[in-house]
């Protein structure tokens, strides 16, 4: 596993807010922090952007000449995607729980909020489990999942060391989080992502926007934009 790090995309002068976003499954290579300053500024983000990118893995690392399903395809990318999801997942698990504070603590800004997408939402879930706001020189403000690949529990915890909300956009229909994700076994819980966060806190807000994508697509863009209708940053 390489080692995650926070690079700036966006600085804003005179402002001491940052918003930091994080990728998902096989985004390891993808480039695209053109598409997600774009639609946070569409959401009015007027603070600094900074990419934590961490790895993710991608479908060029996945080997299948090795295979012995031979020239079967779909059961080659079923037997090799398995073990691949997993080796990402606990390098998700890792890049929050080891490195996520020490990250936090090399940007200037002091007031910081973190937005994930897919395994993204994992990487903040298990970095932010032992953080402090007493121990810590950095205020976390808002967290926003988008189509969380992660659990809904333990996010009580995490919110009282927050100064804003955690929103969890998620989408009932998603077909990746729904089926891929549940149902063949990648994963036993049902996510946040197509689900409401289990969490009485005041401070954790559930938005279901099944109705406002009107599709079961698990394309970033598209739950950018969704993000758009929303003030979560402003």
């Amino acid at each position: 596993m390489q080692k995650p790090y926070i690079k700036l995309i966006q600085a804003n002068q005179g402002s001491n807010k940052a918003l930091i976003f994080i990728n998902g499954y096989q985004m390891k290579y993808d480039k695209n922090s053109k598409l997600w300053s774009f639609y946070l500024h569409q959401a009015n983000w007027k603070g600094s952007i900074y990419q934590l990118w961490w790895d993710s893995g991608s479908k060029y690392g996945r080997k299948y000449s090795m295979s012995p399903l031979g020239k079967i395809p779909i059961l080659n990318e079923l037997v090799h995607s398995y073990p691949h999801w997993r080796m990402v997942l606990e390098r998700a698990k890792i890049s929050g729980s080891k490195y996520l504070y020490s990250m936090l603590s090399s940007i200037e800004e002091n007031e910081v909020s973190l937005i994930g997408y897919s395994l993204g939402c994992r990487l903040i879930h298990y970095g932010l489990q032992g953080f402090d706001s007493k121990l810590s020189s950095k205020s976390i403000k808002n967290i926003i999942l988008l189509a969380g690949a992660i659990r809904t529990i333990r996010w009580g915890k995490i919110s009282v060391n927050i100064t804003g909300k955690i929103y969890n956009l998620y989408n009932r229909d998603d077909d990746v989080l729904n089926y891929v994700f549940t149902h063949f076994g990648a994963y036993k819980y049902k996510p946040c992502g197509v689900t409401r966060i289990k969490s009485k806190c005041k401070n954790i807000e559930n938005i279901d926007i099944t109705k406002l994508m009107n599709t079961s697509s698990h394309d970033l863009k598209l739950y950018l934009k969704a993000l758009t209708k929303f003030d979560y940053l402003a």
